[in-house]
């Protein structure tokens, strides 16, 4: 889903909390983070990086209607009903 947005240029999977090996290797200028990111050390890390190398940081809200796993669940039902 987040491929198909024109705004979006590279879509990278995680499967571990770290992420500053990923800003370095992509070189982002805009790291977005979500409004339950916490000052967990993984996550300061990373920020550190991106502050020290000019780049941005942005949180977004929460709202019901944006919810990544709400998404995910009105998708598969959609998949659910056709299939």
């Amino acid at each position: 889903m987040l491929k198909a947005l024109r705004c979006v240029d590279i879509v990278r999977p995680y499967y571990e909390l770290e992420y500053t090996s990923a800003c370095k290797e992509l070189d982002v200028d805009i790291f977005v983070i979500g409004e339950d990111w916490g000052k967990a050390a993984h996550n300061l890390e990373v920020e550190s990086f991106l502050r020290a190398n000019g780049k941005s940081i942005h949180q977004v809200s929460y709202h019901p209607l944006t919810s990544s796993t709400k998404i995910k669940e009105r998708t598969i039902a959609q998949l659910r009903a056709i299939a």
